[in-house]
């Protein structure tokens, strides 16, 4: 929403505002519902998970209902309760904001920590943690000013978005670079696992799990990007629309790469003289894949490991949870 906008213009009873948010919060619905199937699914499949792992699940899960709650909710305040004074902000907006903020935070930590244990290296993962810090510093901000601005009628929420506008694009942009990096990071070091000297199928669960790691970070990024695209040239709540399902995205791009790892034991061999022992660890990574580690034995093939349980003999210990 362009700082140009004159807030005793804006009509929030419109197609582009109130009908864009109106069809964004059904479609968050369905995507809610997704969310749903695939927490499901994983509780029903990885039940050796951490429980650290399986309570930042929960939490998110949880966000999510809140999250769509306080959608519905605004929806309902601005054609029922309120129809002939709604506003465009309220108490319900305001608070699915913390909630965006607090979803995107969660699911962008993670996975720079995911990064970290598939690189052993902490500059990557760190400048994501800075960019998805930035934005959630942004996203606080901005539900604070919401928040004091809902009592502040008539047309209330729009000359704040306005006045604030910088912020907003810089966090949904920081926020995007964040999403892109990591993407970015995922299929570098899980290209570098895939290496010759690997099984079939050994290559082939890195082959699915780049693609996953490619498509989830592409989705969360051009969302963002076109949050802040319509933000910017449109004085309309279109782009708020967008940052309704936003939240629901994240929090998919998440669930997906957990529900992409192998949930059972794959036997394989490799020739007498190579033992490759591929290590997964199911209570730690999104993407299953920690290190391949390439050791010369003699009259060895026998390297399957359970994907379920961790090990000791994992070269970053137990405690890396």
């Amino acid at each position: 929403m362009p700082s140009r906008i004159n807030p005793a213009d804006f009509f929030v009873q419109a197609d582009a505002n109130l009908g864009a948010v109106e069809v964004a919060t059904f479609l968050s619905l369905i995507l809610y519902g997704v969310s749903l199937s695939q927490g499901y699914t994983y509780f029903r499949r990885f039940e050796g998970d951490r429980f650290r792992l399986k309570f930042m699940v929960s939490m998110l899960l949880c966000l999510e209902t809140f999250h769509s709650f306080t959608a519905g909710m605004a929806i309902y305040y601005d054609t029922v309760t309120r129809w002939k004074t709604a506003e465009a902000n309220s108490y319900p907006i305001s608070t699915n904001v913390v909630l965006e903020t607090l979803i995107t935070l969660l699911v962008q930590c993670f996975f720079c920590f995911r990064i970290y244990r598939l690189s052993g290296r902490f500059s990557v993962s760190i400048l994501c943690f800075v960019l998805a810090l930035v934005r959630f510093i942004g996203g606080v901000a901005m539900s604070v000013e919401n928040y004091k601005d809902v009592p502040n009628k008539p047309n209330n929420g729009v000359a704040t978005v306005a006045r604030f506008s910088w912020m907003i694009t810089a966090a949904l942009a920081c926020g995007s670079g964040a999403d892109i990096l990591i993407a970015i990071s995922m299929i570098y070091y899980l290209r570098k696992m895939a290496s010759p000297a690997n099984l079939q199928s050994t290559t082939d669960i890195l082959n699915r799990l780049i693609r996953f790691a490619l498509q989830t970070g592409l989705i969360t990024s051009m969302t963002s990007l076109a949050v802040i695209a319509c933000f910017q040239a449109m004085s309309n709540m279109i782009w708020f629309g967008l940052y309704i399902i936003l939240a629901k995205l994240y929090s998919n791009s998440l669930l997906v790469s957990l529900n992409a790892r192998p949930a059972t034991e794959i036997p394989s061999t490799l020739p007498k003289n190579l033992a490759s022992e591929l290590i997964f660890h199911a209570g730690a990574a999104p993407v299953s894949v920690f290190s391949i580690q390439m050791s010369r034995q003699d009259h060895t093939s026998d390297w399957t490991r359970s994907l379920s349980s961790p090990s000791k003999e994992n070269a970053f210990g137990p405690e890396n949870v």
